[in-house]
């Protein structure tokens, strides 16, 4: 077994099939979590009800992107990782994190670490795309807030008048 270049004990992962389905849209964005392992051979998540192993020679592309703002509000970035699996083009999704708990600001910077540790890596630099964005995302709320103003503030105010009426 190869030495570890990167080693992440928490990642999400979604095939770029189930990212598109209703599901993985509106539901849950994950598919599962596995072990994060990358050598100088490969790229594989283990640990998972998928084991994937990826050859750094199989890969044709990676970038950095988000998650659709109907699905993270709060632009969490996401590893995305085409690669060929025979001769199919397959797509994955990684997201390294810590905790669930942790704020999209928190797990966004772990993406974009991982993303400039593949930038590092001899085999990958001619197949690494620019971001299209900051990868280190900006402190401010964005479109947070509107989707606060928008569900949260009615749903408080909701509540609010609830029991003031049913304590008259």
């Amino acid at each position: 077994m190869s030495e570890d270049l990167r080693y992440q004990r928490k990642c999400y992962y979604a095939s770029s099939a189930y990212s598109e389905s209703f599901w993985g849209k509106f539901i849950y964005i994950y598919q599962g979590k596995g072990h994060l392992h990358l050598t100088k051979t490969s790229l594989s998540l283990e640990r998972s009800p998928e084991n994937i192993e990826i050859p750094l020679s199989a890969i044709e592309d990676i970038r950095l992107d988000r998650f659709s703002s109907w699905a993270k509000p709060l632009n969490l970035s996401r590893l995305t990782v085409s690669y060929t699996q025979g001769s199919e083009l397959t797509t994955i999704h990684l997201v390294p994190h810590e905790s669930p708990f942790d704020p999209t600001t928190i797990t966004s910077k772990l993406v974009a670490s991982l993303y400039e540790t593949l930038r590092g890596v001899k085999s990958l630099a001619n197949r690494m795309q620019s971001a299209p964005f900051e990868p280190e995302p900006s402190p401010s709320f964005g479109k947070g807030t509107v989707y606060a103003v928008c569900f949260v503030i009615p749903f408080a105010v909701a509540g609010l008048l609830i029991w003031f009426f049913s304590s008259v």
